[in-house]
């Protein structure tokens, strides 16, 4: 079920607790209780399709469950350069392992970086193959969007990612189904910098360090889906940082799949 559906099925019953009211079929009072009650359900289920950290819809990995200090460093929409070369370097020299979140198109167009970001023994996911939001689509098409950015990192890899994460981190009911009739684990995060707001290096570091707990899944991001022209140096720059102050602090690093 679309969360769309859910949202205008409440809309509808908003306006018909209104029309009563109006049309003096029921109570003023009854109508207007209803009615909020009726936005506030859709509000609800509309909230909890586009807020990252929640499993109301399915299976989705936002946090790792452990209290070992044990963290996962994401990556969304590249590969993109210059940048994924440098986040890829940086991660080299510092012995860190990341999940890069593949656009399909992107890897399409640079084959090489996918294959050196799997050289390096990092996880590739798929972060569907356009970027598009995917509770605007229709069944078939979530399910078109999923395959094909599965089938562009498997060629390019000749192995199968097994990890999605749909762009905004969106889900309802539909996308989650077709997500498992593909064998996909869908993956958020439950640390946010907005790094590509560019805030500054040193608010990305800060918002990083601050908010890791044992488990958690930070959201940073080596690309520009679908525009392709925002930097991302500030992320660049703020990488080694937020990896030797985590590691201060007792943290090691690990990839989505080993929480």
């Amino acid at each position: 079920m679309r969360v769309i559906w859910i949202v205008a099925a409440f809309t509808m019953l908003c306006l018909v607790f209104l029309a009563g009211g109006y049309f003096k079929k029921i109570k003023k009072s009854i109508a207007l209780w209803g009615a909020m009650l009726c936005i506030l359900a859709g509000s609800v289920f509309l909230l909890l399709a586009v807020l990252p950290g929640n499993t109301f819809y399915g299976n989705i990995l936002y946090k790792g469950v452990t209290q070992k200090k044990v963290v996962a460093l994401t990556f969304d929409d590249g590969p993109y350069p210059p940048y994924t070369e440098r986040i890829l370097a940086i991660l080299k020299e510092k012995k860190v392992p990341a999940t890069f979140f593949l656009v399909g198109e992107n890897a399409r167009e640079h084959p090489e970086l996918v294959r050196e970001e799997m050289a390096q023994g990092n996880l590739l996911g798929t972060h569907t193959y356009d970027h598009k939001d995917l509770l605007r689509l229709s069944g078939p098409a979530v399910r078109k969007e999923l395959s094909k950015g599965v089938k562009i990192v498997e060629d390019i890899t000749g192995k199968r990612p097994t990890f999605v994460r749909p762009p905004h981190g969106f889900k309802d009911f539909s996308v989650m189904k077709q997500i498992e009739k593909l064998h996909l684990q869908a993956v958020n995060w439950s640390v946010l910098p907005k790094d590509w707001t560019r805030p500054g290096v040193d608010v990305i570091v800060q918002r990083v360090v601050e908010g890791v707990k044992p488990g958690s899944i930070v959201l940073l991001h080596d690309g520009d889906s679908p525009a392709k022209t925002a930097s991302r140096q500030q992320t660049v720059e703020a990488l080694p940082i937020i990896i030797d102050k985590l590691r201060e602090k007792g943290y090691t690093f690990v990839t989505v799949d080993k929480l």
